[in-house]
């Protein structure tokens, strides 16, 4: 069950707010707490099922921020949301473990608050990497990073780090000190630069020094940033979300790149180099892998008939192909054919999979003007461990031609 959020406030006009925000995130549920007794019943009840926290500094039953204490003593990321801005209570509170502080001055403050947490829900699928010869330092920053809920991977220094990067390639950021024996951060940064680029892991200096010209060095070295010990909570947090949401919007653009504009599936191109990537790996993992396409039957005659709603077709299908292979790689191939490559499976496990993709595919009804309509697949199975991906798809060629011939509706395999 997906965690939830935790809103307390006491303005009734606020919470209407928030409710509203909250939904149209559409990115997690809430509750909605209106005192500190209701709060602590929703927590008591089962307080691991919320990931966060958003809190009012002042409810009628708790005057004094007593609400903070509540909730950070179960160890649940806390923002503050408060009327008024106090230098000496934001800095307090910071001490004790709140993720932020934010005054509710207009409605832009509230937006801020639900896309924070929405950062917060997506924080915990991303890795990053604290490289600090100094246990101290590197805990610090360590700390910092799962306050904000990212997974951390912690080392001692350059060599453990190439090792992690190697042995984790999830790994999307690297926090890396200056001054570490043998080889320093600068040193560290070229030794990844040679084979990640900044598009593909982002790199943070960080050096408690004082030489002024080490943000310059670090950055054409090839970091993507640089920020100066001592820091501050909240700046050290808007470097990190600034760098992680500018890869991320990379990624956006290139996984856009590589889908088809229809169906969202991979396009032909990035699923030959997927799969090529993938057949190598099997063959050194001596894992069976497989290769199906699927032609839609009779789509050519349909699409005269109803040309209007050729593009659903196409897309309930792909759709009904991508959750019933998420784990696989799946991709259109052209007009009316998608594909598949399996690994892992003997081939009468491959054929039970496409069978029940066809029957299920069976059951999709098209609303056209002229009522319900059905169509069916045909699927090409190529099952191999030795041949070339280009050798599988003329074989899936050749046995859709056959299904074709046979009567359409029907999986065939070599």
């Amino acid at each position: 069950m997906p965690k939830k959020l935790l809103f307390v406030e006491d303005s009734a006009l606020v919470l209407k707010v928030m409710r509203r925000l909250v939904q149209e995130a559409n990115a997690f549920e809430a509750d909605f707490a209106e005192t500190y007794a209701q709060a602590k019943e929703y927590i008591a009840d089962n307080p691991e099922k919320y990931f966060a926290a958003v809190v009012d500094l002042n409810l009628p039953d708790a005057p004094k921020g007593e609400v903070v204490d509540l909730v950070l003593g179960f160890k649940i990321p806390t923002l503050v949301l408060t009327a008024t801005f106090d230098e000496d209570k934001k800095d307090s509170l910071f001490k004790k473990g709140i993720v932020d502080y934010v005054v509710k001055e207009n409605r832009y403050s509230y937006d801020y608050a639900v896309k924070l947490m929405v950062r917060l829900c997506h924080n915990h699928a991303i890795k990053i990497m604290v490289v600090d010869d100094s246990l101290v330092a590197r805990k610090q920053v360590g700390n910092l990073l799962r306050k904000y809920l990212f997974q951390v991977v912690e080392v001692d220094g350059a060599k453990p780090a190439v090792r992690a990067l190697i042995d984790q390639p999830d790994i999307k950021m690297v926090v890396t000190d200056y001054h570490m024996p043998e080889v320093d951060g600068f040193e560290l940064v070229k030794l990844i630069r040679g084979k990640y680029g900044k598009h593909d892991l982002t790199i943070i200096g960080l050096s408690g020094e004082g030489d002024a010209s080490l943000s310059a060095r670090f950055i054409k070295n090839g970091a993507n940033d640089f920020l100066r010990k001592p820091f501050n909570q909240e700046e050290f947090y808007c470097r990190i979300m600034h760098n992680i949401e500018s890869l991320e919007a990379i990624e956006i653009i290139k996984d856009t790149a590589n889908r088809d504009y229809l169906t969202s599936l991979y396009n032909r191109q990035h699923f030959y180099q997927l799969v090529d990537h993938k057949i190598n790996q099997c063959q050194t993992d001596n894992l069976d892998y497989a290769l199906a396409i699927v032609e839609i039957d009779d789509f050519r005659e349909f699409n005269n008939v109803y040309s209007e709603y050729g593009d659903s077709v196409l897309v309930k299908f792909a759709d009904q192909m991508g959750e019933q292979f998420k784990e696989f790689v799946t991709a259109r191939l052209n007009g009316s054919q998608l594909v598949v490559f399996l690994w892992g499976m003997t081939i009468n496990d491959c054929e039970g999979y496409m069978n029940d993709f066809r029957e299920q595919i069976k059951k999709i009804s098209i609303d056209t003007h002229e009522g319900e309509q059905f169509l069916s697949v045909s699927v090409g199975l190529s099952f191999s461990n030795e041949d070339s991906l280009r050798q599988m798809l003329e074989n899936c060629d050749a046995l859709i031609n056959r299904a074709q011939e046979a009567g359409k509706d029907i999986v065939l395999f070599d």
